[in-house]
């Protein structure tokens, strides 16, 4: 089992969840919409965008988000 690891520099009054929420739509783009980024992340495309829109999801969904994000 390999580690890894990122460093997290979060501004003022960020949260983490709006850091992973930034990220994940960084990550977003014409060529890497959604549903692919929901299927790369083992999740429903559902749960995605609710993460994106505000929603509470489960800790489930962090999970795979920071494992996606490591990648």
């Amino acid at each position: 089992m390999t580690s890894r690891s990122k460093t997290i520099y979060l501004k003022d009054n960020q949260t983490l969840t709006d850091w992973v929420r930034a990220e994940l739509n960084d990550k977003l783009s014409n060529r890497n919409r959604a549903v692919h980024m929901a299927t790369d992340m083992g999740v429903t495309n559902i749960t995605l965008h609710r993460f994106i829109h505000g929603k509470s999801v489960k800790s489930e969904f962090y999970d795979k988000a920071f494992n996606y994000l490591l990648k």
